[in-house]
């Protein structure tokens, strides 16, 4: 089983770049980022972001090289995200290592630290696309218009260039609102799981064999500190879910994720070979959601990948 791990190919584009690997390309996607027209107003939260990305694959460097399984390793738990988050949302934040083992295999090399770090590296992967790709596509849209018209006007009048994406991101309010929730809540948990990372290094570091210190003792009790909001974050969650299952959002969620499957099935049954990329664009052309948002119903949905 192992041996196949991390073969398929990563499926992901942010801002026009492919990514095969999250340790080697997304030097690549910064640089791309930074050249989005409307880069200098999300420049703070690109930064935490790739600051984030960057301490987290630092956790696979070992003697100034990255771990010989490093590559796969994050290539599988990065196809594997949805079902990793949903068995970890219901479980103990010590329990992540053992989640990740569930589809990594129990005896893979990695140790739990590096594990627990791609985790948090995956989520701030996904702040970056959703953030990118809604300023990428917003871009991207102007070039419906005239394709040669606009790429003058972007080389030649920047100014106008610029009036011209704020008149777009004017009018498609409604994909930026998306982009910044869900840009907000990758971020967060990314932040909260570096953290978890940096605890299990202290764990891996102690000097278990003293009387006078126990590492399990000292990652459990910091654990049980560091994560107690999000517990209890949960457990209120969870007390207004169940009474009030027909919430505005609760509905609106379902009623965005049906009409997204439904007008994937109508693209696909009309074209079966479309791509991935030819389906999101259609969906967003439709006016159904922003990139990033098509894309996680689709997910959700198993229209992807294909």
């Amino acid at each position: 089983m192992n041996r196949k791990l991390g073969t398929e190919a990563l499926e992901l584009e942010i801002a026009g770049v492919d990514v095969g690997c999250l340790l080697w390309d997304l030097d690549e996607v910064e640089l791309a980022v930074r050249e989005l027209a409307l880069y200098s107003q999300f420049s703070e939260h690109f930064r935490d972001a790739f600051t984030c990305i960057h301490n987290a694959t630092s956790f696979w460097l070992e003697d100034g090289q990255y771990a010989d399984c490093a590559e796969s390793a994050t290539k599988t738990m990065f196809r594997l995200r949805d079902p990793i988050e949903e068995h970890f949302y219901f479980s103990e934040p010590t329990s992540l290592p053992r989640v990740v083992r569930r589809f990594l295999g129990i005896d893979h090399p990695a140790s739990d630290t590096q594990l627990v770090a791609t985790y948090a590296l995956i989520q701030a992967v996904q702040a970056v696309e959703v953030l990118a790709n809604w300023l990428f596509d917003l871009e991207r849209s102007l070039y419906d218009l005239d394709l040669d018209l606009v790429e003058q006007l972007r080389q030649t009048d920047p100014k106008q260039y610029l009036l011209l994406i704020q008149s777009e991101r004017k009018r498609k309010s409604d994909f930026e609102i998306d982009a910044r929730e869900e840009f907000a809540d990758f971020n967060g948990e990314a932040s909260k799981i570096l953290m978890l990372a940096s605890l299990y290094q202290q764990a891996d570091w102690a000097d278990i064999s003293r009387n006078d210190f126990s590492a399990s003792g000292f990652l459990r009790r910091a654990l049980e500190n560091a994560f107690a909001a999000k517990a209890s974050e949960k457990g209120k969650a969870a007390g207004k879910a169940n009474s009030k299952p027909g919430t505005i959002k609760q509905e609106n969620t379902k009623k965005l994720f049906e009409d997204i499957s439904k007008a994937a099935k109508s693209q696909i049954s009309a074209d079966p070979n479309i791509t991935e990329t030819e389906l999101v664009k259609a969906l967003v052309d439709l006016g159904k959601a922003s990139a990033p948002t098509v894309r996680k119903y689709l997910r959700k949905g198993k229209f992807l990948p294909r």
